[in-house]
C-alpha cells in the first residue's frame, strides 16, 4: 500500500508532515463522500422545500472544511487566524427546512474527518449516517397519518359559510389560520386542513373555486407541490 494512502487511513494531527499526495487524497476523499451526501439529499428530500443548492453546497462544504482542517493541523495560531477570517463572512441565505441544515452539518463533519486524515471515520460516518437518513425518509418516520394542507383564497365574507361547507365535506378537520380585510372589500383567508386521501386535494380545489365570489384559490399540501 502506498505510504500516502497509509497516512490517509490513520488520523494525523500535524499539517507540516502532510505530503502533496496525501493532501490531494484527502480532497479526493472529501469530494467522493460529499457527492454521496448530495445523492442521499437528492434521493430523500421531497416537496417544495427541496433545493439543488443544498446538494451542491454539501459537496463544496466538505472540500472547504477538508482544506481548512489540513491547513490548520495542530497549530493554534493558524486556527485563530482562520477563525478570524471566517468571522468576516456573513451567510444571509435562509434555510427552508431543518433537514437541510442536517445535511450541511453532515458535510462539515465528513470534511473534518477527511481533513484530519481519518478516512475510515469518514467512510463509516457516511455509511451509517447516510443509511439512517435514507431509512428515516423511506419509512416516513415521525409522519402523522393523513395529509395536512393550506388553502388560500379571497372572497366576500358572505361566502365563508359555503367554503366551510366544502372543507367539512372533504376534510377530516379544518380551521382558519389567517383572515385579513382587503381594500376592495373582500377578505383574504387562509385555512389549514387535513385530508385522509391526498387524491381528494384536486376535488377540494375545484369545489372551492366553484364557490361564488372565490378568487385567487390555491392549495399547498405538505410534502407536495402547490396545486395551481
Amino acid at each position: 500500500m502506498p505510504e500516502a494512502l497509509t497516512t490517509l487511513l490513520g488520523a494525523s494531527d500535524g499539517a507540516s508532515s502532510l505530503t502533496l499526495d496525501g493532501f490531494l487524497l484527502r480532497l479526493l476523499s472529501a469530494l467522493v463522500f460529499g457527492q454521496v451526501i448530495a445523492w442521499i439529499y437528492i434521493g430523500t428530500r421531497r416537496g417544495v422545500s427541496y433545493t439543488a443548492t443544498v446538494a451542491q453546497a454539501a459537496i463544496i462544504m466538505a472540500l472547504i472544511v477538508t482544506l481548512v482542517m489540513s491547513v490548520v493541523g495542530n497549530s493554534l495560531a493558524r486556527a485563530f487566524g482562520l477563525f478570524g477570517a471566517l468571522a468576516l463572512i456573513r451567510f444571509r441565505t435562509p434555510v427552508k427546512d431543518a433537514r437541510d441544515t442536517v445535511f450541511l452539518f453532515f458535510a462539515v463533519a465528513i470534511g473534518i474527518a477527511c481533513g484530519t486524515g481519518n478516512l475510515l471515520g469518514a467512510l463509516a460516518g457516511t455509511v451509517v449516517i447516510g443509511g439512517v437518513l435514507w431509512y428515516l425518509s423511506s419509512s416516513r418516520f415521525g409522519s402523522r397519518s393523513g395529509h395536512d394542507g393550506l388553502l388560500r383564497l379571497r372572497m366576500p365574507s358572505v361566502a365563508e359559510a359555503a367554503v366551510k361547507a366544502v372543507l367539512d365535506a372533504h376534510c377530516a378537520w379544518s380551521r382558519i389560520m389567517h383572515m385579513r380585510e382587503l381594500s376592495d372589500g373582500s377578505v383574504e383567508y387562509a385555512y389549514q386542513f387535513g385530508l385522509q386521501d391526498l387524491a381528494a386535494a384536486p376535488r377540494l380545489l375545484a369545489d372551492v373555486r366553484a364557490v361564488q365570489g372565490a378568487a385567487g384559490v390555491s392549495v399547498l399540501m405538505q410534502d407536495a407541490e402547490e396545486l395551481p
